[in-house]
């Protein structure tokens, strides 16, 4: 998957090329998940101040957060990845938003991820496909940490993908190999089924997903309000909660 959130195949320029290029005809119903967002972030007049995009990758989702409430919002972006070619790609991405955003080098699985952010509280938070990455303790521990750098009413949104164990185990990879086969093929590749497959999947070694159950608990127990499942396609998931207070 993507994100980055310091795993070493993402360190790897050709694997981040291939991803950020392809993202959107990867993903697995990227496009709903996306509008969910959208929605999320401007139901009931919310507005975004300054928003923090944890495990950012290519800064696809600062993108979409950065473009919400049309050419007048002044919404501020804080990156955090642990991929130099990943920050780069997510620095070109922005380049056309001058002056709201900043890029964070960090590494989620370290507490010490956060000691580079600006000081001050976020009104908003957002992962996308990064804290898969982590062991259990450590996605457990940064929901509280993320808890602690949010703004009263500020809504956390994390979009990733989660363990299942019935009969849609392994649908979200074989969708996505799919869709990376049907790519190559519509653009001339050279490359066999079974070299899309290996190459796409190199970083599962390093996915360690836990149940979509277990996460809201923990999400609760760091203190979140209105936690919810806002999507689920198979392993796909988009959950999260509000900072109470406001």
């Amino acid at each position: 998957m993507s994100g980055a959130a310091g795993a070493p195949a993402w360190q790897r320029q050709e694997l981040v090329d291939e991803f950020t290029e392809r993202r959107e005809t990867l993903l697995p119903l990227l496009d709903v998940q996306e509008d969910l967002l959208r929605r999320l972030f401007t139901r009931g007049g919310r507005e975004i101040g300054r928003f923090l995009d944890i495990g950012a990758g290519d800064g696809a989702s600062s993108q979409l957060l950065l473009e919400l409430g049309g050419a007048g919002a002044r919404s501020q972006a804080v990156l955090v990845d642990f991929s130099e070619p990943m920050l780069s790609r997510a620095g070109e991405r922005l380049r056309r938003f001058p002056d709201r955003w900043q890029l964070v080098r960090g590494d989620l699985r370290e507490p010490s991820w956060s000691e580079g952010l600006p000081a001050g509280r976020f009104d908003a938070a957002i992962s996308s496909y990064a804290i898969h990455h982590l062991t259990s303790e450590r996605k457990r521990q940064l929901y509280g940490e993320v808890f602690a750098l949010l703004a009263p009413g500020a809504m956390f949104v994390n979009m990733d993908v989660v363990s299942v164990e019935g009969p849609l185990r392994g649908l979200f990879d074989e969708q996505m190999v799919a869709n990376a086969i049907i790519a190559e093929h519509a653009h001339g590749g050279a490359r066999s089924d079974d070299e899309i497959e290996r190459e796409l999947l190199a970083d599962d070694d390093e996915d360690r997903p836990d149940g979509l159950a277990v996460q809201l608990q923990w999400l609760g127990e760091a203190g979140f309000e209105q936690v919810e499942t806002h999507f689920k396609w198979a392993e796909g998931v988009v959950f999260g909660g509000v900072k109470p207070g406001r």
